[in-house]
């Protein structure tokens, strides 16, 4: 039996990725699904009033000519969007050497650091007239989950962009690492739990949410692999603690292993809290943290798929037994599948279990009518992400930034396992 240490290692390296050579940008490589068209569409690039060159990404495109769609009281495009297409084109990049893709991911860095506010959080969207909107509540400069965002994508591109552009880098680093200093200064290290429903909470997490304490969670996994301070390791153990609180470990309910996102409740979006525990226990070495995500992996996963994926759902206990409250099927969004999806990569990466493959691959069929709707939820000749399922019998054809950069994300993931990519194939042939 290898030992712990060495299985770490073994896993890390699984985990990382090494670029090839230079291929086309819009569709990378014929072999692959990935198609940035759509994306490529949704991108605007505009000097900022300060002259900075800046990427955006317009927010809505609607059915059915998927033109520009603004919202008027937010703006034109956000850190929540752009912070995730930044990690389509670094993808793109790193696999396929593309240059646009590094220009493109340059400019979006660039709009990230713009909206970086002088109390040290983040903006979240700039307005049609390139200024930030400073007031709107999903804008505020807070501890919220356009800040976390922003860090971890500012963190996953600046071992790049050190490479390429060491000014640029620089500034990068120096938002990540204020912005850290202000989490620290502000978080609760107080690990008090309370119940809701009989289920305990660990109200020590921002916001007593896990779902965005684990994107919180990663973005600080990627700084600490930039510069391993006390500091962000002492965060992310309360981190990964606190979410493992919201674990449910009663091995004779149906919701067994589920990591929940908020109090008493599980949703599918932004569900990445054992995607984050794998990569941050794998980085401080810690079982504990691993064990937990697996635990959902093994018994949760399968069930979703059992149930042709979820919404929502809230517990409760009593006499000791969880039991659902609610729970609801629709609507379902691609940015519920994809960090299911990021986090059976990552089992397999470190287990080199091939259910880990075959559980990724279930669920990115999502994309290729393996759902409810029997929809086509992503167009790989035109690169566009659908918006969601409403029923068995409809769904949303508009295709916005999030549900493209979700899918292609998610699509993403899955060709950086030759294993899976090849699975992948060998079902959508059979179709």
């Amino acid at each position: 039996m290898l030992k712990l240490s060495s299985i770490f290692k073994v896993a890390l390296l699984a985990g990382s990725m090494i670029a090839s050579p230079a291929m086309s940008s819009t569709e990378t490589n014929s072999s692959s699904l990935v198609n940035l068209g759509h994306l490529n569409h949704l991108y605007e690039l505009r000097s900022l009033n300060d002259g900075t060159e800046a990427g955006f990404i317009h927010i809505y495109s609607e059915y059915p000519d998927y033109e520009w769609v603004k919202d008027p009281l937010e703006g034109t495009s956000c850190v929540d969007d752009v912070a995730r297409a930044a990690m389509v084109y670094l993808d793109n990049y790193r696999t396929n050497g593309d240059d646009e893709s590094l220009e493109k991911l340059k400019t979006l860095v660039n709009f990230m650091l713009a909206t970086h506010n002088e109390n040290g959080y983040f903006n979240n969207f700039i307005y049609p007239d390139n200024t930030i909107n400073t007031s709107y509540k999903t804008s505020v400069a807070e501890a919220n989950w356009w800040t976390w965002r922003g860090v971890w994508s500012l963190a996953e591109s600046y071992p790049v962009i050190k490479d390429v552009d060491a000014s640029l880098a620089e500034k990068m680093e120096a938002v990540i690492f204020s912005t850290i200093d202000v989490i620290y200064s502000d978080f609760n290290f107080e690990q008090s739990v309370s119940t809701e429903q009989g289920v305990e909470v660990a109200d020590w997490l921002p916001n007593q949410a896990s779902d965005q304490s684990s994107v919180l969670l990663l973005a600080l996994d990627r700084a600490y692999k930039i510069n391993p301070k006390p500091e962000i390791e002492r965060m992310m153990r309360s981190l990964a603690e606190g979410i493992m609180v919201m674990q449910i470990n009663d091995v004779e309910s149906e919701m067994y292993g589920v990591l929940l996102s908020w109090k008493n409740l599980w949703h599918g979006y932004g569900n990445s809290q054992a995607y984050a525990l794998l990569e941050a226990g794998m980085t401080l070495q810690e079982r504990d943290f691993v064990k937990a995500a697996f635990i959902e992996l093994d018994h949760f996963h399968p069930y979703l798929l059992e149930q042709e994926h979820l919404n929502w759902f809230s517990v409760k206990k009593e006499d000791d037994k969880f039991e659902f409250i609610e729970k609801h099927q629709f609507a379902q969004i691609a940015y519920a599948v994809r960090p299911i999806i990021y986090s059976n990569i990552r089992a397999y990466q470190i287990s080199r279990d091939k259910r880990y493959i075959e559980q990724a691959v279930e669920f990115v069929m999502w994309f290729f009518k393996q759902n409810p709707a029997a929809a086509e939820m992503y167009d790989k000749n035109t690169g566009r992400g659908y918006d969601g399922i409403d029923s068995k019998d409809k769904y949303n054809r508009n295709a916005g930034a999030e549900s493209t950069i979700e899918a292609l994300l998610s699509i993403q993931m899955i060709e950086s396992e030759p294993e899976a990519k090849k699975l992948l194939e060998e079902k959508l042939g059979n179709k």
